[in-house]
């Protein structure tokens, strides 16, 4: 049995052998792509344009200058600053302080600082052990209420500078001191031995 020679080519055309069904539908799927790549194109133009053209900002007033404004934005960090109070040749135990900058917390007889309101607060301590301070000593910065806030050991032998911080909430009248155990002789340096305590709300 043979198949005659239209039916041949009608179903050659279906699967793409010459036939314009085929031909016909890939110029269309074309064309689509031409446009879709044409709208992309014109969309990432225009998103071009729109990230490089900055608007002018409007001009300050005199109300509000640029040196207003900074100033303005700019807070005082609530800080307070402790230096030394001793004797480099002095052995210590509990540390005693004075006040660089008072604020929140004042000086309860040089050795304890009384916390005046309650509150959130950072506090930072460092502390350098004399050259000849060959022993290991720890370090504690206690409150009444809390107990220890920071503890750290400065071994004698390879370091002789430690410095310790934490976020802690204060109560009002609370207390904090400084000690070293055993009593050592530590330098007297504002640079080297400190204590700062920021008040974050």
């Amino acid at each position: 049995m043979s198949l005659s020679a239209e039916y041949c080519s009608g179903k050659m055309g279906d699967r793409g052998g010459g036939g314009g069904g085929a031909l016909a539908h890939q110029r269309r799927l074309i064309q689509g792509l031409l446009v879709w790549a044409t709208l992309l194109t014109l969309g990432l133009g225009t998103l071009i344009t729109l990230h490089f053209n900055h608007r002018e900002s409007p001009a300050p007033s005199k109300a509000q200058t640029p040196g207003n404004i900074i100033q303005a934005n700019i807070k005082e960090t609530p800080l307070m600053v402790f230096s030394p109070n001793w004797k480099v040749s002095d052995k210590v135990n509990l540390l005693r302080w004075k006040t660089v900058r008072p604020d929140f917390i004042k000086g309860e007889g040089k050795e304890k600082l009384m916390v005046k309101e309650y509150g959130q607060y950072f506090l930072y301590l460092q502390v350098t052990l004399h050259p000849q301070e060959k022993a290991n000593h720890t370090i504690t910065l206690q409150s009444e209420k809390r107990q220890e806030i920071l503890k750290g050991l400065i071994n004698g032998s390879k370091l002789s500078t430690i410095f310790l911080a934490n976020g802690i909430p204060l109560d009002s009248n609370d207390t904090l001191h400084v000690t070293c155990h055993p009593e050592a002789k530590i330098q007297a340096s504002h640079t080297e031995t400190y204590l700062g305590v920021i008040k974050l709300s």
